[in-house]
């Protein structure tokens, strides 16, 4: 695992997790725009791919540094990132543009987007996930990316709405040889634990990754100890 950040926030409990963070440097910028020492966002992303990693954590992309890694998204590298748009037409539209200069084609390598908002409920301001998105594809004749809107937040009842369909979940049941009801199960499997979480009000990041871990290790056991353990209140959101 490879991190990239301005500011170092992410700390993850893994011992092959390496992190890195940009350096500004010192003196009279050079023929390449850069002063002497400094270390820029491109440099640590070019850098992560000579390391082979499992995923890049990129903690936001806003300039040359996107095309690279969406370079790593297309040749297999896991990647997840952040960047600030309120729709996925406002994303197409600042990665094709300055400063990053994405070319549209290379956007289809992205498999989900979420959008989050700051809303206002009855519960004062809040943060929620707008909507979680597929890029399904590309189509050339229209040079439009095919998005699949998978959930989609209902401000009516402060809820969420399943939309009928993931493309992605068809691919990981191929990809995985399950079947249709194995995927099923091993979805709700995996609800059933963060909603254990929830209920427990698990906050500290140490505790979370302890049973992700172990559940992957042996999910059944997991689930067990889960389904076993006396049933909290749910928290309000």
């Amino acid at each position: 695992i490879v991190s990239i950040e301005d500011t170092r926030e992410v700390n993850l409990p893994h011992e092959n997790w390496i992190p890195g963070a940009t350096r500004s440097g010192t003196g009279d910028r050079g023929p390449d725009g850069k002063t002497a020492g400094e270390v820029d966002m491109f440099d640590l992303v070019r850098a992560a791919l000579r390391q082979r990693p499992n995923y890049i954590i990129v903690g936001e992309v806003r300039g040359k540094e996107t095309y690279t890694m969406f370079q790593a998204m297309a040749t297999g590298h896991t990647t997840y990132s952040t960047m600030h748009a309120d729709s996925v037409k406002s994303m197409v539209n600042r990665l094709e543009n300055p400063p990053i200069n994405t070319p549209r084609i290379l956007l289809s390598a992205l498999n989900n987007v979420i959008i989050q908002i700051q809303a206002r409920t009855e519960k004062g301001v809040v943060r929620r996930l707008k909507q979680v998105l597929e890029i399904v594809g590309f189509e050339p004749e229209t040079n439009e990316l095919i998005t699949n809107t998978v959930y989609e937040w209902d401000p009516a009842t402060d809820g969420f709405v399943f939309k009928g369909h993931s493309f992605l979940f068809d691919k990981i049941t191929e990809l995985r040889n399950f079947t249709t009801d194995e995927m099923d199960e091993e979805f709700q499997h995996r609800v059933e634990v963060i909603r254990y979480l929830v209920q427990r009000r698990t906050t500290d990041y140490r505790q979370l990754w302890r049973i992700v871990a172990q559940y992957y290790k042996d999910p059944a056991e997991v689930v067990a100890r889960i389904r076993a353990a006396p049933v909290l209140p749910a928290p309000e959101a």
